[in-house]
This record gives C-alpha cells, structure tokens and sequence, in this order.
C-alpha cells in the first residue's frame, strides 16, 4: 500500500485541530484527573500491571486479542490463561468463571471496535473472586453502555488515542486506585518525529481534499525537507507494531500531540462515526456479514468489521479502490496456541477492517459499500 489511499483507515490531521475548543464538552477519560498520558497504549498496559501487583500472577485474557498487550504483560511479570470469546465477539463471563484459580489477580477485558463487553457479568466475576478488573480500551475511545464511559467500571483502564484521533502516538492510563510501585516518571518523546508525523499527516489530507494542488505541495515539501525527514526516520519509536519494547516503556506522549488531542470535539467525533457506521451498515446491506449486526445507544465505532470468505483477495480488491482497508487480528499471541477456541479462529481468518471514522464523508461512505458488496457477491 505505498500509493496515497483515497480513504485511508484513520483520519488526517487539519486545520482545525489546532484551534483550541471551549464550546464542546469534556468526554471520558479527558475529564477525569489522573489521566497518565503514554507513548503508547502497551506502554500504559506495562504500568497497569507494576502498579497492580501482577508479577507471578495469573491473569485471564481473552483468546481474542492483537498479541502486544499480553506481551506487555508478560514483561511485567504476569501469567496467562485465555478465555473464550464467541463468534459476535463477546467475552464469554460462564468461562471466564470456569477459569478462576487460586492464583487469579485480575481480569482482562478488550472493548472491540467500541463494542461494549458484558460489563456487569464480568465484574461481579472479578468481585467475588477477588480480582481486580482490567478494561482495554484502546479500540473504544468515547464509547458509553448506557450512562457509563467504557472504562470507567475498571481498576485500571487502557486507552490508545491515535487509532481513533489524528495523532501521531499517545496511549492512557486511567487508575481507580493509586497502588505504590517503583516505576520511572514518563519522558518526552523525540520531538522531531512528531512534527514529522504531523505534517504528512496535513500533506496527505490537502492532497485527498485538493487533488492537484494539494499533490504539489505534498511534493515540493518533500524534495525541500527530505534531510529532515532522514533524521527523523532515524530517530522515529514506531507505532501499531506487533512487538512490545521494554526500552520505550517509559515515554509518555509529546506536549504537541496532547495539544491536538486536547483541540478534538469528541462530541463532534461520535456523531460522525455513529452516522458513517449506520450508513455503511445499510448500504451494504448484509447484516449477516458484520460482526455486530447492529449499533446499540453510545457506541462510538472504531471501524466496520465485515466478515468476508477470503480476506486476502478481499484485502488486495479494496485496496486496489484506493480503499485502506485493514487486515485484523489475524494472528494473536504465541502463547494462545496452547487451546482452541473455533469462533477466535474464524473471526481471524474474516474479519476485514472498514473504515467509518470522522474524516469521511456520505460519497466516501458510498464507496466503500459498493467495493464491499462487490467484495460478498464474489
């Protein structure tokens, strides 16, 4: 995928996230104090577990997950032991309680694409063995189950902010309790790789929006800043990658980074997404083919998960379209070989990726749904 897509699978930085916002409101978790801002979301899954107390503790995971936050815990010391997950995606609570053992200090819990997990179940399992409750929500950024934000039953609560937002890196932790550790104070991140970031992230949204124009001036600022984008290539802490780097756990997010986040309208940011989904729900019309076949009050959808018969030629056929659409989970963590667990598997091998964020339009939209009931009658 090395063309500019003509919709890509997260939104551009623009001009207006730069203007700071006094007339939007303050959503979860950026009103709550405490709010520890990381370089990334596995960042804040490491600190979880040092301030929790989970070295030589067994932890259950669902058997569905992306693999670097059970590294993450792993590094801290934590034990694992999966849990299943159905073919809709819900954490099944029956076996999360089959699973409890003598040595289980805490529960973890992943929202999918906004998608809430069964909360008040899960919780009362963590209650009555005494375990400490762990949501992840690093797919579900202003997500709400009825009037509570996703992340806000837990002990400790994981945010990942640039899958969602127009930002370059920027994890979260979120704790009920403080528990005493010894961890290092966060540190800024290199710099010059997040102005980097920022600006091909506004470059490649006046190329999509002006075509020409905003080509040309993609590329006259490429030839004039190539020796700085050298130095930052070099001095750049990758992101969305499989691998947990002990060496970086202690950055935090960059004062420019925060600033855009601090700008966004998160009001504005749900509204779009909700309308975007439902549209491209119905537009494909093949409720049986997504994941959730429906979108309950307050979800806030990270992306459209369709379930297609080959994802590899699904995949090459959106992208072809100048569609990004994205390949998830198909593999998990090493660890999780030791059981199988059939609904994990197929949704490995189905699920596609749409996107449906804030940064889209209704012709968007329309495109995608064609490309996709394209990709179903194949």
């Amino acid at each position: 995928m090395d063309a500019l897509m003509t919709i890509p699978s997260v939104p551009d930085l623009g001009p207006a996230q730069w203007v700071p916002r006094t007339d939007s409101r303050v959503l979860f978790p950026f009103n709550r104090t405490g709010l520890e801002l990381t370089y990334l979301g596995r960042n804040a899954v490491w600190r979880a577990a040092r301030l929790l107390g989970l070295e030589g503790w067994e932890v259950i995971v669902p058997a569905y997950h992306h693999g670097v936050e059970l590294s993450a815990l792993l590094h801290a010391g934590a034990r694992l032991r999966f849990a299943r997950v159905d073919a809709s995606g819900r954490m099944d609570p029956d076996d999360v309680r089959s699973r409890v053992g003598p040595r289980t200090r805490a529960i973890y819990v992943i929202h999918y694409a906004g998608f809430p997990q069964p909360m008040e179940e899960l919780a009362e399992v963590a209650r009555r063995c005494g375990a400490f409750l762990i949501e992840d929500c690093a797919l579900s950024l202003f997500s709400r189950e009825a009037d509570r934000p996703l992340g806000s039953r837990g002990d400790a609560a994981i945010f990942c902010f640039y899958k969602t937002l127009p930002v370059p890196h920027g994890g979260g932790l979120l704790m009920r309790e403080f528990h005493a550790a010894e961890l290092t104070a966060l540190a800024p991140p290199p710099l010059l790789p997040t102005l980097s970031h920022l600006t091909g992230s506004m470059l490649m949204a006046a190329e999509r929006r002006s075509r020409g124009a905003g080509r040309l001036l993609r590329e006259v600022t490429k030839s004039f800043t190539r020796p700085v984008r050298d130095r930052a290539r070099l001095e750049d802490i990758p992101v969305g990658t499989q691998a947990f780097d002990p060496e970086v756990v202690h950055l935090g997010m960059s004062a420019v980074a925060e600033r855009v986040l601090r700008n966004v309208d998160a009001d504005e940011v749900v509204r779009r997404r909700r309308a975007n989904w439902l549209l491209l729900h119905e537009r494909i019309g093949r409720p049986e083919r997504a994941t959730w076949s429906s979108l309950p009050p307050g979800v806030c959808p990270l992306f459209y998960a369709l379930e297609v018969d080959d994802k590899d030629r699904a995949l090459r056929l959106f992208w072809s379209r100048g569609i990004q659409a994205v390949d998830f989970w198909r593999s998990g963590h090493p660890a999780a070989t030791c059981e199988h667990f059939p609904e994990v598997t197929a949704l490995r091998q189905r699920v596609v990726e749409l996107p449906c964020h804030q940064g889209l339009g209704p012709e968007d939209i329309e495109h995608v749904a064609q490309v996709a009931r394209e990709v179903l009658e194949t």
